[in-house]
């Protein structure tokens, strides 16, 4: 990692127009908690630091065959569930602090899909409690717009990334889990518009609005469900909705336009929205299907390392069902949605068994997150 960070680290830095505040050295052990918008936040948080660290990582990233052979040898980083409880990660975890070893995790789980920090679980907190570790938080800053989680492309801007705070083990000892929460949601939230506002950067690059539709799953003009479809820095819908994705971040209505001006001008505004309006159609549903996709691939995930084609075919998530290549799961055995990548939708039963749905098109896996978020009064 030394090696890496010497040589690697500064393409990477040069890649994105990163820069961050080089820090002596972290508490020993510590626990370092920081936002998450791209996938190359680990290497770049290295940058800040002298001390080694070690990583918590989705399991999905150790069933990329030789990618994942050279992240374990790099890396050797702790691997975690998103969707079922998983006590070997955490005893790993509490056995690299108590070897004296530094370890980072991305609080919310996941990449924003809106510019917002995501949510953070109050268990997180309870965890560094639980360690007896030192806190430091940090914080990432133009991530998103330099990789979008729904985007296909990279864009070069701006990206900075610093220490928020320390809290040594001392201090943390005589805080509540409460307490320690509100410090790690204060340190590491992150408003990307907000901040752009602010201080505009430019964010150059290729097809900017490429596979929006995986993030904007719902149209303003016709208030349907998976009617949008990208193409360059334009997005359409067949209401006549035609817009930009501007190398700022912010929407515009298209210059040749002829529906109704856009209602929005960041993706955190339109998310917003789309939540709202997704929670009324949920909440006043029937037992039709409330949203689906064609030519899904669903597999079964028998190991960390491999997981096996079981089906291919359409998906649909109802208020009581969800579907998928001819499989029937009624809700009440789902323990869990998550996605991971783009566009890959996860979910585990409630006996263990756990599934992974990709698509070779794009595709919104943030809709089935929402609906059975909003079922289950998330």
């Amino acid at each position: 990692m030394w090696i890496l960070r010497h040589t690697v680290g500064v393409f990477i830095e040069l890649l994105l127009g990163y820069k961050c505040v080089r820090e002596k050295g972290p508490y020993t052990p510590s626990i370092i908690i920081a936002n998450h918008n791209t996938d190359l936040d680990p290497a770049l948080i290295t940058k800040s630091f002298t001390g080694h660290m070690y990583f918590l990582a989705s399991e999905h990233a150790f069933r990329k065959g030789l990618f994942s052979k050279f992240l374990s040898f790099v890396f050797e980083p702790i691997s975690f569930n998103k969707v079922k409880a998983d006590t070997a990660s955490l005893k790993e975890l509490f056995n690299r602090v108590k070897a004296g070893h530094n370890v980072c995790l991305f609080a919310e789980g996941n990449r924003s899909h809106n510019g917002l920090t995501g949510n953070i679980p109050l268990s997180t907190a309870k965890l560094v409690k639980m360690s007896g570790a030192a806190l430091i938080t940090y914080r990432f800053e133009g991530g998103y717009f330099t990789t979008p989680r729904w985007a296909k492309k990279m864009r070069r801007g701006k990206m900075t990334g610093r220490v928020m705070g320390r809290y040594s083990a001392e201090e943390l000892k005589s805080m509540t889990a409460e307490q320690v929460y509100t410090v790690i949601k204060r340190d590491i939230h992150e408003d990307a518009y907000e901040r752009q506002r602010e201080n505009p950067v430019i964010y150059r690059g290729k097809d900017l609005a490429e596979n929006i539709e995986t993030a904007l799953y719902l149209c303003p003009g016709c208030e349907k469900i998976g009617t949008i479809r990208s193409r360059s820095d334009r997005f359409f819908c067949d209401c006549g909705l035609n817009a930009r994705y501007t190398e700022t971040g912010f929407l515009e209505s298209a210059a040749e336009a002829k529906g109704a001006a856009l209602r929005f001008s960041t993706i955190t505004e339109w998310d917003k929205w789309q939540l709202e309006q997704l929670t009324l159609m949920v909440n006043n549903a029937g037992e039709e299907p409330l949203c689906m996709d064609d030519n899904q691939k669903l597999f079964i995930v028998k190991s960390k390392a491999e997981s096996t084609l079981v089906g291919e075919g359409p998906m649909h998530i109802s208020r009581t069902e969800f579907s998928c290549a001819g499989m029937v799961f009624p809700l009440q055995q789902i323990n869990q949605f998550a996605i991971i990548d783009r566009t890959t939708l996860i979910f585990a039963l409630k006996d263990g068994t756990q599934y992974e749905l990709r698509s070779d098109v794009p595709r919104s896996a943030l809709k089935y997150v929402e609906i059975f978020r909003i079922l289950r009064n998330e």
